[in-house]
């Protein structure tokens, strides 16, 4: 029996596989869904549907006791919180069913997929053939092994919602958002709650200004949170604790009683099985995407959780839609990075997008970016409800009042972080929020009253901040002026001697061509380049021409020189980081761990030489091993252009221009020769090197 074939085969419903599949089809596409385990995923079963109910069910609680006291009704109220979550699981699972989505045309097949090939897989038995594929399969709560530790025991986000009624007295590992937004619902609900970490300091993942707050609210509701601490062992329902006391080499050792243990230290990615077969690349983070989130298959694509860090459903969404797009339009439309919110849904909520203010720094310097704080007591609605326990912070560029990042702790602070957003990802700035209306009284005045105070602190800082900028800017402009004087010069020697553009190019030619000192002019020219930003290519090219293939020894010479200077110049006169996002991100690590090998793979694959040559410098990467490859790197690529630059006969060119008679066939053969030479060496170490380093 023949297999069963679909345009699109996605593995995993739950918010990136639901997204995707719905997309696709309602485009016309034949679409297969398969799912191992219930539909939904992780998300609306066991993650954020289930959490956000058990947080409003005990921030109501909480509330009414606050009013009326415990009471009969109340209790009740209380025990029934489990109950409640599954009844909105339930609810939401309506719209979620195999026969919903069958409706729209998808072909939905439970059960666990397996690929046996590139554009094959099977499941239970059943063999499928796909154009192709995505993989959404989610991720899982990271184990950890407790010595001591039963397993009936252990709770995770997996089975926590399944509990009849509430633990007495539970322990929580990990203080990250799981552990705080269940820690915190348990604790309004009349459980005994500890929170252990391994971390610095709680809500590390937050600004350090959050901390006090947040660490307060959990304290008031009696729980009891250890950092710099690690569970070492469990005997009979009492877990030794050892808190690492910077102070001391003995940690510090207490005994904590419990009922359940929460796991919430992080996620790990489902991979599915047969990655090797299908020839899809992946690691322990999970399935290796490039930038449209493909995988080294190129018929299929891997996103959510099981390919993202970043694992949040909204991520998952987003990604579902794209390459959704990407597929559609036959990878004409790209996917296109955006700012990704986050929100931690405590009482209060805390949220955050963009850079911290420690990345800002590390990123732009500290003389570039602004830090703004505007606490909720300076706004009248928070005030009206009792809620001025906030603090709104953010971090924009100084003078052109950019939005690099904000952090938000406080009542709504999950809704008004949208806002933020917006403006980051529409370049919208702090001056364009200051002068828009906002309601009165709402919190979002917040934002606004932002505003203000970065205006305020930028009219103070005006004349430093200008200073700065001329300083910053000053070899720039010394640059500009050097070409505009240089420019000058060449326009006032063509008006007083009447000669033409043309005679006046083949004046310098015959100069530099006929004398000694033309190749250590060209030499010096050619070092001293990234001072002057002109572009290296052009002049590779031009040595060919004015000293034909020895112009390959010169430029090489060159260009080594002209490296070192860049490294130079980006090692000891750049004081900010690289932008994390930019060309070179994805190639960090390697030329950190292997200098030689991936420089080498660099200058092979023609990424640009300068930004190569600066970003080395501002990476301080040791010297020797950058200046060895560079040299062995660049032979094979300021060959292609010397021999370019050699095909020009200058005395055709004098004569009708560039035409064809001006070009020399032989030697554009032999540079497409020596690039497609170029690729394939690059492609051989590329693969040798990929058992050393790791690129991205």
């Amino acid at each position: 029996m023949l297999p069963k074939t679909y345009d699109v085969v996605v593995i995993g419903a739950g918010s990136g596989g639901l997204t995707s599949a719905v997309g696709l089809s309602k485009v016309g596409k034949k679409v297969l869904l398969i799912e191992r385990e219930h539909m939904g995923g992780e998300c609306t079963n066991t993650g954020c549907v289930p959490s956000k109910a058990l947080l409003h069910h005990a921030k109501t609680y909480k509330q009414a006791i606050a009013i009326a006291g415990t009471t009969a009704d109340s209790e009740i109220y209380r025990r029934e919180a489990f109950a409640y979550v599954r009844d909105k699981i339930d609810e939401i699972l309506v719209e979620e069913t195999p026969a919903h989505f069958e409706k729209m045309g998808i072909t939905v097949v439970l059960g666990e997929a397996k690929f046996t090939g590139t554009q094959t897989l099977s499941v239970g038995g059943v063999e499928y053939l796909f154009k192709k594929a995505i993989i959404a399969t989610g991720s899982a709560p990271r184990p950890l092994v407790v010595n001591g530790l039963p397993e009936n025991q252990i709770l995770t986000n997996q089975n926590i919602f399944k509990l009849e009624s509430i633990p007495e007295k539970i322990l929580i590992i990990g203080g990250g958002p799981i552990g705080m937004e269940m820690g915190q619902a348990l604790a309004m609900l009349g459980s005994k709650v500890t929170i252990v970490d391994n971390g610095p300091r709680f809500g590390r993942l937050e600004d350090p200004a959050i901390t006090p707050i947040i660490t307060k609210a959990f304290t008031d509701l009696g729980i009891k949170i250890f950092t710099n601490a690690n569970v070492k062992q469990v005997i009979n329902s009492l877990a030794e604790i050892h808190i690492q006391n910077t102070a001391s080499e003995q940690p510090k050792i207490e005994q904590v009683h419990f009922d359940k243990v929460l796991i919430a230290i992080g996620r790990v990615p489902n991979l599915p099985t047969g990655l090797e077969s299908a020839k899809v690349a992946s690691t322990k983070y999970g399935v290796t995407v490039n930038s449209n989130w493909r995988t080294s298959n190129k018929n299929i694509y891997a996103l959510g959780d099981v390919a993202a860090m970043l694992k949040f459903t909204h991520v998952a969404d987003d990604t579902g839609r794209q390459v959704v797009a990407h597929i559609l339009s036959k990878g004409f439309l790209s996917v296109t990075k955006k700012e990704v919110p986050k929100v931690t849904y405590t009482q209060p909520e805390i949220a955050q997008v963009g850079l911290s203010y420690d990345q800002a720094v590390e990123e732009y310097g500290i003389g570039k970016i602004m830090r703004v704080e505007v606490p909720y007591s300076a706004n009248d609605r928070a005030r009206t409800d009792d809620a001025t326990n906030g603090l709104l912070i953010v971090v924009a560029k100084r003078l052109s009042g950019k939005i690099l990042g904000a952090n938000m702790i406080g009542a709504h602070a999950g809704e008004m972080i949208g806002t933020i957003t917006v403006a980051m990802q529409h370049q919208i700035s702090l001056y364009k929020l200051r002068s828009t209306i906002f309601a009165y009284p709402t919190y979002s005045l917040i934002i606004r009253k932002a505003g203000d105070v970065f205006f305020g602190q930028q009219i103070a800082d005006l004349k430093t901040d200008i200073k700065n900028l001329i300083k910053r800017s000053a070899p720039k402009i010394g640059v500009l002026s050097l070409w505009l004087i240089a420019l000058f010069a060449i326009y006032t020697y063509q008006q007083n001697s009447g000669l033409s553009a043309t005679a006046i190019s083949l004046q310098i030619f015959e100069n530099i061509t006929t004398t000694a000192w033309g190749p250590l002019l060209y030499i010096l020219a050619y070092t001293i380049r990234p001072l002057t930003f002109f572009p290296g290519t052009a002049l590779t090219i031009l040595s060919g021409v004015f000293f034909g293939l020895w112009g390959i020894l010169y430029t090489i010479i060159g260009a080594n020189l002209s490296a070192s200077v860049a490294y130079v110049i980006g090692r000891f006169f750049t004081k900010a980081k690289q932008k994390s996002d930019g060309l070179l991100s994805g190639w960090i690590k390697p030329l950190k761990t292997n200098t030689f090998l991936t420089v080498l793979i660099m200058r092979l694959t023609f990424i640009p030489f300068d930004l190569i040559n600066y970003g080395a410098g501002l990476l301080r990467l040791p010297y020797l091993p950058y200046v060895l490859a560079t040299f062995a790197g660049t032979i094979l690529g300021i060959t292609t252009f010397v021999l370019i630059g050699t095909s020009i006969s200058v005395e055709e060119f004098a004569k009708d221009g560039i035409t064809v008679e001006a070009i020399d066939g032989k030697f554009i053969l032999l540079s497409i020769l020596v690039f497609i030479v170029s690729i394939i060496v690059s492609k051989v170490v590329s693969q040798r090197a990929a058992k050393i380093i790791k690129i991205n």
